[in-house]
């Protein structure tokens, strides 16, 4: 009596491993394109609301300045406030834009790629006295790898004569 053996094969293990690996490869190639896509997605989240958290600072910096020392080079602005403390400037600093405050400087955004700041003046007080006065400043800036601009246009509180 011949007695019927139990098992694989060492064709079926070989067939197995095969469709195995075929069936891995398909769906590595499916499954790459979406997580490369969330990851991007995820990283253009992070950035744009760094971005928009550093444009609501510079917002709130530059909305109750009393005067401008210094405005040059569009990337650097130096002023006081009515509202907060001490001799402040914002400026490009490489790439990253910094906050200073009497000496203490605080990075308000890194991976900046462009920057670029720009006053409107205008004579705000209407008595044709010839001096002119800061209608508005605009910010912009591009970060990384996203390629729209982000930007805003502050109107002061107060009449800042041009520095």
């Amino acid at each position: 009596m011949i007695k019927a053996e139990n098992g694989f094969t060492l064709v079926e293990l070989i067939v197995t491993l095969v469709l195995v690996g075929i069936i891995g490869t398909f769906t590595t190639l499916f499954l790459y394109p979406g997580l490369n896509g969330y990851l991007r997605a995820k990283d253009t989240s992070e950035g744009a609301l760094k971005a928009q958290i550093a444009l609501d600072r510079i917002s709130l910096e530059l909305r109750d300045i009393n005067t401008i020392s210094a405005f040059t080079s569009d990337t650097n602005i130096d002023y006081t406030s009515e509202t907060l403390p001490g001799n402040r400037q914002i400026r490009l600093n490489g790439d990253q834009i910094d906050l200073d405050v009497n000496g203490n400087t605080n990075m308000l955004l890194d991976s900046v790629a462009s920057f670029d700041l720009e006053a409107t003046y205008t004579d705000l007080n209407y008595f044709a006295d010839g001096v002119l006065e800061v209608e508005s400043i605009e910010v912009s800036f591009t970060i990384g790898e996203i390629e729209r601009p982000f930007s805003v246009r502050i109107f002061p509180r107060n009449m800042v004569a041009e520095p």
